[in-house]
């Protein structure tokens, strides 16, 4: 797999992702010195931001405004007016001095200010729709064991719906929740109702400074309400009852709404045919709407080449496609200036900050996907146009390379394909401290390449009996300049080492640059 993204190592340095996923990221920094790094810079951000947490002040004029609103009571006696006025703005000063140190000096009395969607804690589209008011102070809340777990701002709108979270302790601080959901009776909840039944609907939760965000995306139209419950038994590390029901209200958003029909937009392009349908705007977010899939011709030859694959390896076709076909583009305003980018793979480019979120789902056959990506709307969302650079497919492939793993240390194996040379370093078992757990052999192989045109995919292990062996993989890169990067493979079920064995590679990821660029109004 590729390295986690930037706000997964946030998580794992916060706590806050599940077991599972600690777990899976703990295993990766083990092997993954550019992540550890990562890692280790969040939590010096941590302990700087304990001792010196820096947050919007209030603005430079703030005084000004203050001393010119403010009016000398009028009385008959001059010498006593004069002394009032004196006091008057003497305490004027007192009190604006008091606030902007406290707005300095206190990230919580300047977030009561503004709240959370007014800071860099949350995306740009969440700021814009609270400076544009859209913002609703709820202050909604429940307290045990001197914890009170509060929602203190919702943003509505057709796109998602976001809350601010917030926890404050015995003293009245406030801290920045901590909710842990593998913890067994920890559970977040939230139910459409689309005006004649109800169902079950995914959310995000991303750790801030002092707060978090929750959000929901909408996906399905003529959503009316939502519920979000949160039943908790533990909350930053105390155990207790906290029960939280937040009703939201959809259809009084439905006039804010605006979207474009695209689905009369098709290019097939290098065996991968893009239909485009359709883009919603929103005042947090837009999201455009697509589908990719196989050109019928070629599908016919993929679905045969991975059912052998299937027959021979035991290995499933998901496991092999992984969606199979992707793309990637840019969306240009009407002066043509990039305001969005966005590529499958994070190695191709660091991923684009004005992505909130991207989603794929299959849609039954090889390689065909319902694709999503919901970004930050541009302060003038008129006439944009989507620009397509590009195609990713997943081919299969029949290459597979001999090795002694008792001697590659000494003796590393190298070799060259579709333009990446690859040397496979090391091959050894790997017992466990723990004695119950199962022995590990890995493999460790360097990839040198000069561009990112492709990309391997599901590799298999042969040992000279015959036998196969499932590898599972992790990626560490070098800078985002370079493709070079390491593989690391591990499985389990070998007890000794042969003398011979063989790494079979089954699928590859290919890019193909268009030629032409495809360019469609998204207006």
């Amino acid at each position: 797999m590729n390295c986690p993204k930037a706000d997964k190592l946030s998580q794992y340095a916060d706590n806050l992702l599940t077991q599972q996923e600690h777990s899976q990221i703990h295993i990766h920094l083990n092997t993954c010195v550019t992540c550890s790094s990562i890692v280790q810079l969040f939590k010096e951000e941590q302990e700087f931001l304990k001792i010196n947490l820096q947050s919007p002040t209030l603005p430079d004029h703030f005084a000004s405004l203050v001393l010119e609103q403010l009016e000398p009571y009028e009385q008959k006696d001059v010498r006593r007016k004069r002394m009032i006025w004196k006091r008057i703005v003497l305490l004027a000063a007192s009190i604006m001095l008091a606030v902007v140190l406290t707005a300095t000096l206190s990230p919580t009395f300047a977030q009561i200010i503004s709240g959370m969607f007014s800071t860099k804690q949350v995306d740009e589209g969440l700021n814009m729709a609270s400076v544009d008011g859209l913002g609703e102070r709820v202050d909604l809340e429940v307290s045990d064991q001197q914890l009170t777990l509060k929602v203190e701002d919702v943003i509505v709108d057709s796109s998602r719906i976001a809350l601010s979270l917030q926890v404050i302790d015995e003293k009245g601080i406030v801290v920045r929740p901590n909710i842990d959901h593998s913890i067994e009776g920890n559970q977040i909840s939230v139910s459409g109702f689309n005006g004649e039944y109800n169902y079950t609907m995914g959310y995000r939760l991303d750790g801030g400074l002092d707060y978090n965000s929750f959000q929901v995306f909408i996906d399905e139209p003529g959503l009316e309400k939502v519920t979000i419950n949160f039943h908790l038994v533990e909350l930053n590390g105390k155990q207790g009852n906290w029960d939280l029901e937040i009703p939201v209200e959809i259809t009084g958003n439905k006039d804010i709404k605006k979207s474009v029909n695209l689905n009369k937009e098709k290019q097939t392009i290098n065996g991968v045919t893009i239909n485009l349908k359709e883009i919603k705007f929103a005042p947090t977010s837009n999201s455009l709407l697509y589908e990719t899939s196989y050109e019928a011709s070629e599908q016919l030859v993929i679905e045969n080449d991975f059912k052998a694959l299937n027959e021979q390896y035991g290995l499933d076709t998901s496991e092999l496609a992984s969606y199979g076909t992707s793309i990637k583009y840019h969306i240009e305003n009407k002066e043509n200036n990039v305001i969005m980018k966005f590529s499958p793979y994070i190695q191709d480019e660091p991923m684009d900050d004005k992505i909130i979120i991207s989603s794929a789902n299959e849609k039954g056959k090889i390689g065909h996907a319902a694709w999503k990506e919901v970004f930050v709307p541009d302060k003038n969302d008129s006439n944009l146009t989507f620009v397509l650079d590009g195609v990713y497919k997943v081919i299969p492939t029949n290459f597979s390379v001999k090795f002694n793993p008792k001697e590659v240390k000494e003796n590393p194996v190298t070799f060259k394909y579709m333009g990446k040379e690859v040397t496979i370093k090391k091959a050894e078992l790997q017992s466990s401290a723990n004695t119950s757990d199962p022995v590990i052999f890995e493999i460790e192989m360097a990839v040198n390449q000069e561009s990112n045109e492709m990309e391997f995919g599901k590799w298999v292990l042969k040992e000279n009996t015959g036998s196969y062996f499932r590898l599972d993989s992790e990626t560490t890169t070098g800078e985002m300049e370079d493709y070079n990067h390491t593989l690391y493979f591990k499985t389990t079920g070998l007890d000794d080492i042969p003398e011979e064995m063989s790494l079979h590679l089954l699928t590859a990821t290919s890019y193909y640059e268009a030629d032409n660029k495809w360019r469609v109004p998204l207006y």
